[in-house]
């Protein structure tokens, strides 16, 4: 296996880290320890629904609270015709449970192989609603079509992590019960001491969350116009986040995505609009003026109910469609800063009047050195679809401990020459082919070079995120994708190089 050094940020555990080998777990038939958002909130054992059998269940049993949740998308319960539980207290605990089921079949529903069974069966999109007698031993619970995005909880994490695992949407939870206390349910702080005792990982919905919105989009643009000021020309681009429903502006003065730019984060009580006031925006770009560039977003002020984490990840995602790979930060908190860095991109010298966050890490501070995020390795053999697309690819085997999340990623590929090529860099385990169960590669297609590159050991530095990993009906329509990606690679490359 090639051995790869990332060089951006010390090797730590963060969220991408503990979803990557979560998913690895969960797609061998593993459960996974899954804490809560608080240290208080009560811990769970998740295993993914397809992959139960008699001795992953009868371990949930043993050390579990007994009762056996499946955890199903809202489609999945509808065609199953799993109605309401009757009774349902729904907003005492946020959950819907509905009817509990089993398998038809021998045996009384309660046995591990029976529930089991049950799991396998509620997990496969083959099995009717007449499969299953109601009452019984599974709790089926419906889980909202956004995930943790929208709801905290077990079940929706189950769920989000059986799908990013490329495994059928179906997850199976039970409450921990604490060692210290049976009488309670495991505290995340114990669980920890649970998970390391019984050779588990651990993963959080926090860190599921972060993961989500590392790999996926959550912004739309609404706009993008350039006006004439004072300034100069200042290109306007709006956006608003389908996780907070916030709207944001950016406002960029030629900005330079390609070195140390200054980024203003403002906030205001009303809507924002595509136009420069003094009391808004203006100020603000005056100050980033001084520095020959920069870009000054503006947010709405968000409402009471929601969450800050959610805020935060907004704003590193404008930062990210902005561009920008090392930026200069004014005004951002330390959990911004944070989320940053588990989005992958550095941070710049800060240029306001606290250069420093001396409550984050080292690695995290606003003085921190900027670096770049780049994998060294010895390229290995792949699956021949660079070909196809005309283009040499240099691969890379990853251990999920590489804390880089998966994508589409625009970048270079150095040759031990010295010789320096754009890349369009695919990070992941081919979910189109092989789900969550093949090897972690970094597929870096090198774009105008024609050589051989097996055996060589070459640097990939990536540079711009474009994309999150996605599975594709066919080869066809993912050469289609790559193809895509390919030209928004020579784009973004020419931008900021």
């Amino acid at each position: 296996m090639a051995i790869t050094l990332e060089e951006a940020r010390p090797t730590m555990d963060c969220p991408t880290t503990r979803v990557q080998r979560a998913l690895s777990d969960l797609s061998a038939g593993r459960p996974v320890v899954l804490t809560g958002t608080n240290p208080a909130d009560d811990a769970h054992i998740v295993l993914a629904a397809e992959k139960a059998t008699v001795e992953t269940i009868a371990f949930m049993v043993r050390f579990g609270s007994g009762l056996i949740c499946a955890a199903l998308p809202g489609t999945e319960c509808d065609r199953l015709q799993l109605t309401r539980m009757v009774g349902e207290d729904r907003d005492h605990s946020g959950i819907e449970y509905t009817v509990s089921v089993d398998a038809v079949g021998p045996g009384t529903g309660i046995s591990a192989a029976d529930r089991a069974r049950t799991l396998r069966m509620l997990s496969d999109g083959s099995s009717a609603a007449d499969a299953f007698t109601r009452p019984g031993h599974v709790l089926p619970v419906r889980t909202d079509p956004a995930g943790v995005l929208s709801r905290r909880a077990a079940a929706e994490a189950a769920v989000d992590l059986a799908s990013v695992a490329g495994l059928r949407q179906a997850g199976t939870f039970t409450a921990l019960v604490s060692d210290d206390d049976p009488t309670c349910i495991s505290s995340s702080v114990e669980a920890q001491r649970f998970a390391a005792a019984h050779g588990l990982g651990v993963v959080s919905i926090e860190d599921v969350v972060t993961y989500r919105r590392m790999v996926e989009s959550h912004l739309h643009t609404q706009f993008t116009l350039v006006r004439e000021t004072a300034l100069g020309y200042v290109h306007c681009v709006g956006y608003r986040s389908d996780v907070t429903d916030i709207e944001y502006v950016a406002y960029s003065l030629n900005s330079s995505p390609g070195i140390a730019t200054p980024i203003v984060r403002l906030e205001i009580e009303m809507d924002p609009a595509p136009h420069l006031t003094p009391d808004i925006a203006t100020t603000a770009l005056a100050a980033v003026a001084e520095h020959g560039y920069g870009t000054v977003i503006v947010a709405r002020r968000r409402n009471g109910d929601v969450l800050l984490t959610d805020v935060n990840a907004d704003l590193v995602e404008v930062v990210r469609e902005c561009g920008y790979r090392s930026p200069i930060l004014l005004n951002f908190s330390p959990d911004a800063r944070t989320m940053m860095w588990h989005f992958g991109m550095s941070i710049s010298q800060s240029f306001d009047s606290a250069p420093t966050d001396p409550g984050l890490p080292s690695q995290y501070r606003a003085d921190a050195d900027p670096q770049s995020t780049y994998v060294v390795g010895t390229v290995v053999r792949g699956d021949q679809r660079g070909r196809e697309l005309g283009f040499r690819t240099a691969n890379l085997e990853l251990e999920d401990s590489n804390s880089i999340a998966d994508g589409v990623w625009a970048g270079r590929c150095t040759l031990p020459d010295g010789s320096v090529f754009t890349a369009a860099i695919s990070i992941g385990k081919r979910p189109t082919f092989y789900g969550r169960s093949g090897v972690r590669l970094l597929e870096a297609h090198l774009l105008d070079f024609s050589g051989d590159l097996y055996g060589l050991t070459v640097t990939v530095q990536l540079e711009h995120w474009v994309r999150g990993q996605a599975a594709f009906a066919s080869k066809e329509e993912l050469i289609a994708a790559l193809s895509a990606d390919v030209v928004r690679t020579r784009s973004l490359m020419h931008t900021i190089g």
